[in-house]
């Protein structure tokens, strides 16, 4: 039997990590962004993600601003990071992504593609006159 897959994340978050790919309802940048805080309560992380999934946030979100903050209770995407934030995000949000993935063909196993017909064996080539063989 195969064992199932493991996460395998880029920098740190071991004790963060989730169970299952439901955990991120969807947001898996939301819990690679508070994993890049160094937050180590999992229900926390995954209400934020529950909370990002149920007000439609981009795919591409990571947190809500503040009612106090410019723009106010608005989801930050991706894009919006510093360099250095966005790449330690993208990295663990696609980490996780690809767990994802690897549990889906683990559940369901690897596709199969149909074999396609065989095709019957080239026929020898009949001689033609500019054919060596024929001399």
């Amino acid at each position: 039997m195969v064992d199932r897959p493991q996460l395998n994340t880029p920098t740190g978050g071991a004790m963060t990590k989730p169970r299952s790919p439901a955990q991120w309802h969807g947001r898996p940048f939301v819990w690679a962004w508070h994993v890049s805080l160094a937050s180590l309560d999992v229900t926390f992380i995954e209400d934020r993600c529950r909370e990002a999934e149920t007000e439609n946030a981009p795919a591409d979100a990571v947190y809500k601003t503040g009612p106090s903050n410019t723009p106010p209770n608005e989801w930050i995407t991706l894009e919006q990071l510093s360099e250095d934030h966005r790449d330690r995000v993208r990295d663990y949000g696609n980490a996780l992504l690809h767990w994802e993935q690897k549990m889906k063909t683990h559940r369901n196993g690897p596709v199969v593609q149909p074999l396609h017909a065989q095709q019957p064996a080239a026929s020898p080539t009949v001689p033609t006159s500019a054919d060596p063989r024929e001399h």
